[in-house]
């Protein structure tokens, strides 16, 4: 067989000796994840277990509704506390005795964490039965519950209390 110099071309040879990136799946968190292009898996035989470097803009709006419903829920959890109400998490009753601050900034971070490391992971399959979709859309919908809970609580102890 002959060579590109034997052809009468000058043809480079190639001289490259790194693997290829696409042999390996994409991490989680990367340079791009913030910058890159790709919504969607990139192969057809990717159709679950893989991750994004954007995420769609519902998921944002998610995060967002359920950080507020977790600031919320400290609120109204306070509220229900100073009227008489119990709490049945005995750290959160300790926290609320002694540092609010403090029990607010620990909800709210263990809440963002979690959603965070969700949405990271929303194209991934728990043992093969559950997406992990399912599982942010149950915390929203645990979240929307609860919150509609304590504020008809709320509601309802007030109306109690002012009854003349």
């Amino acid at each position: 067989m002959l060579s590109g110099d034997d052809m009468g071309c000058n043809m480079p040879v190639e001289q490259r000796h790194l693997t290829d990136r696409r042999t390996r799946p994409t991490s989680c968190l990367s340079r791009y994840t913030l910058t890159g292009r790709r919504k969607m898996a990139r192969r057809r035989n990717e159709s679950v277990n893989y991750y994004v470097d954007r995420y769609e803009q519902r998921y944002v709006i998610i995060l967002g509704l359920v950080l507020i419903m977790c600031l919320l829920d400290c609120g109204l959890s306070f509220r229900i506390h100073e009227a008489g109400g119990s709490e049945i998490n005995w750290l959160t009753v300790n926290l609320m005795k002694s540092n609010r601050i403090l029990l607010i900034l620990i909800k709210v971070s263990l809440t963002l964490l979690g959603m965070v490391i969700l949405i990271v992971h929303k194209n991934f399959k728990v043992l093969s039965l559950f997406r992990t979709t399912n599982a942010i859309y149950l915390i929203l919908a645990v979240y929307l519950i609860l919150t509609s809970y304590e504020l008809y609580g709320v509601l309802s102890l007030k109306s109690i209390l002012f009854v003349p």
